[in-house]
């Protein structure tokens, strides 16, 4: 929040008119909401990975594929593209989890890469972090199944039925109402097979 030393300025050239007036009274109600808005800020913190990243050499992440001539992510800079994309991801982990995402070293020439010829585009950290939120709380949801946590698989499943909606999968994936449909919907009515099927699938490097 910027403060409002503009504001303030103004108030004090305003002289000693207003002094006696303002000195009898309370907080008044735009100190009370500034008040609240700084607590509700420093209550949700911009979420960081919690796993080491690698630097990303001269700080642009993008460049010129040079197979396609399209723009992609540099291959040493993806660990970047991926830590911006959890900063702007607008849904929460669910609590005590943290951004564990492995991410492989694409500059690494132990792993026989050339960057030259690895392309990836612009959009994958996005789905990539989608992803990996979308397995914390289906491990979230099933721990609360399988414990008999009725009132903890309801708040689970409250934001796994958010994650077609989220705007990476809403651009990125392909018919994202299937998904919803086979593996949420049934879920929600009572039947998690399915779910409990892609997530040991699809989850299987997830890090609680």
């Amino acid at each position: 929040m910027k403060t409002r030393f503009t504001a303030a300025m103004g108030v004090a050239a305003a002289g000693a008119l207003f002094t006696g007036v303002l000195a009898g009274c309370g907080t008044t109600d735009a100190e009370s909401n500034e008040a609240l808005a700084r607590a509700e800020a420093s209550a949700r913190p911009t979420p960081e990975p919690t796993m080491t990243l690698r630097p990303c050499p001269g700080g642009e992440i993008m460049r010129i594929d040079p197979a396609g001539g399209y723009v992609s992510i540099k291959p040493d800079c993806f660990d970047q593209a991926v830590a911006e994309a959890i900063a702007e991801f607008p849904e929460p982990l669910p609590a005590g989890m943290d951004w564990r995402i492995e991410l492989s070293n694409f500059s690494d020439p132990a792993a026989g890469t050339q960057q030259g010829q690895i392309s990836i585009q612009d959009g994958v950290q996005d789905t990539t972090v989608a992803g990996y939120w979308l397995c914390a709380w289906m491990d979230s949801y099933l721990q609360a199944l399988d414990s008999g946590d009725a009132a903890g698989q309801g708040h689970s499943m409250e934001y796994l039925a958010k994650y077609t909606s989220l705007p990476a999968i809403q651009e990125h994936m392909v018919n994202p109402e299937v998904f919803d449909a086979s593996v949420i919907a049934p879920a929600r009515a009572g039947d998690p097979a399915l779910l409990r099927e892609y997530f040991k699938g699809s989850c299987s490097s997830f890090t609680r």
